[in-house]
């Protein structure tokens, strides 16, 4: 196996598609990690599938083919289980024993993979991926769902790797950690239209961003250098053309010249033809140069235009006391009930509108004995709660057990971190389904979060990205008066997340927030909230 894989010309453009998703993409991938960066929905996904040998370019190549060598992907969502895991769970050999103990994999999670939390599905996931040892290695967005304990894990065991690896993702820390180079999608504007391209820079995510910052500010100072020699030859274009006018009046209003006076009429005439000409041929020469300055202009590459805003939307709290609630007592991990007995692994600490979940024993060996200690906690109809805390302790037990409790009556919505299998195609089928305002509403609030509704409307499969956005854009429809959101990061690009976590701010109902990202948390349940 090569040690370089390169990428030439590639384009790619999905059936009914009225412009490919990228094209001319030009890369190289050493021995090593390369991040993959962008938003949702802009082609990283397709691209890496490309790389690997699931699908067929539109045109262009790699190289070499993905036909010799051995690849794998290691998928956004974790709902099926992984490829290899059977190979990893009858691999006692000391490097797969190391490997589980890297990423803290316990020995009966192949036997109940249907039964782990989502940090634990995917600590097992990237385990399998890495186990094989492949030539090339796509990880697809591989820290959704984890702590900040099994990022580490995860940016150790990715480092020895000696493979060419390609990261997917919009995690700025395991960038930073793990990869020697950026190849960013960026949608820029040249000649009047939109289209996505890669650019390269060196380093992690934080040295790119700053690289792609610097480019942008010469870019746009280029732009804007050309844009005021433009306007200046606009302006001594029409000056000239004022003249030009003026001396016509002069010539055809008729000069105090005796009209028996041949040679000075003569004169005359000779020299406004000679003027008319003179004035022409600057008039006509200051509009080349203008021509060639509006060229100028167009040939140079911006950003294209974000429309970062706000989701507007006029949703009254419930009049309710309270609008879900749990009496203290152990919650059994899996069906969210109050046990009898048993095992409380960890203990929820609820301190006003941040809970956190802490381990405070071993965990048993039979998981039905496993639980979270709780006290009684409620959530009142302006609240808003964030539940932080490790992998596998029992954050999404509490959020079941505190949707048990919630009254039929009060319009809720609720996004789990694992979809159903089918979900995303539930989702486009209701998108399509709704009339024309309901639609229209749903299609400006994800322009807001930074996506792009034109290819769900084509019919294409969203990304995860997408799809988790589009599943709170139509929830929103049912103007929800508590909105349940567990991991609602997973999968976003970091504009989205923005934008997500100003909307959820703002928002006047009660709230119930799972995530490992503490700034989202102070965003959306900072005490101003």
């Amino acid at each position: 196996m090569a040690t370089t894989l390169n990428l030439h010309d590639l384009s790619y453009i999905y059936e009914g598609a009225s412009e490919p998703l990228f094209d001319g993409i030009d890369a190289t991938m050493p021995q090593g990690w390369t991040a993959l960066l962008g938003d949702n929905g802009c082609g990283k996904t397709t691209l890496a599938r490309v790389i690997i040998g699931e699908l067929t370019p539109t045109h262009g190549s790699v190289s070499p083919s993905p036909s010799t060598f051995v690849a794998a992907y290691c998928a956004q969502e974790c709902v099926s289980e992984p490829d290899g895991l059977d190979e990893l769970r009858d691999d006692w050999s000391p490097e797969a024993i190391a490997l589980r103990d890297a990423l803290g994999i316990g020995d009966d999670w192949p036997y109940r993979f249907a039964t782990l939390s989502g940090g634990e599905r995917k600590r097992l996931q990237v385990a399998c991926a890495l186990h094989g040892a492949p030539d090339l290695l796509v990880l697809d967005e591989p820290t959704n769902h984890v702590d900040a304990d099994t990022r580490d894990a995860i940016a150790a065991a990715m480092r020895a790797y000696r493979g060419i690896g390609v990261l997917v993702s919009h995690d700025v820390e395991l960038i930073d950690a793990t990869c020697a180079q950026c190849l960013m999608f960026v949608r820029r504007h040249k000649d009047g239209r939109n289209r996505t391209v890669i650019e390269r820079y060196a380093g992690g995510y934080t040295k790119a961003r700053r690289t792609y910052a610097l480019r942008r500010t010469e870019s746009e100072d280029e732009l804007k250098a050309a844009q005021r020699k433009q306007r200046t030859l606009e302006g001594a274009r029409d000056a000239r053309r004022a003249m030009m006018d003026a001396a016509a009046a002069r010539k055809h209003s008729g000069h105090l010249i005796d009209r028996l006076d041949h040679d000075a009429r003569n004169t005359h005439k000779w020299n406004e033809k000679q003027a008319d000409k003179a004035s022409a041929a600057a008039y006509r020469a200051l509009g080349s140069r203008l021509e060639a300055a509006r060229r100028e202009a167009d040939a140079i590459e911006t950003d294209a235009k974000r429309y970062d805003g706000d989701i507007l939307v006029d949703i009254a709290p419930s009049a309710r006391r309270q609008v879900a609630h749990v009496e203290s007592g152990i919650l059994r991990f899996g069906d969210a009930t109050a046990a009898d007995g048993g095992i409380a692994v960890s203990e929820l600490i609820a301190d006003g509108g941040r809970w956190h979940v802490r381990t405070v024993a071993a965990n048993s060996t039979n998981a039905g004995d496993r639980g979270i200690r709780v006290p009684s906690v409620s959530v009142g109809p302006r609240d808003h709660i964030g539940i932080d805390g490790a992998n596998g302790t029992g954050k999404s037990t509490l959020v079941q057990a505190l949707l048990r409790s919630v009254d039929d009556t009060l319009p809720t919505l609720s996004i789990s971190q694992i979809p159903d299998t089918d979900a995303h195609a539930r989702l486009l089928a209701r998108l399509h389904g709704l009339d024309a305002s309901d639609k229209a509403r749903v299609l400006s609030m994800l322009v807001q979060l930074n996506d792009d509704p034109d290819r769900l409307m084509r019919g294409q499969d969203p990304s995860p990205g997408q799809a988790q956005k589009l599943a709170l854009c139509i929830g929103l429809l049912g103007a929800p008066q508590l909105i349940v959101l567990d991991e609602p990061t997973n999968h976003l690009d970091l504009h989205s997340k923005q934008a997500l976590a100003r909307f959820l701010h703002g928002y006047r109902g009660a709230l119930i927030v799972v995530s490992h990202e503490r700034w989202f948390l102070d965003e959306v349940c900072g005490a101003d909230a």
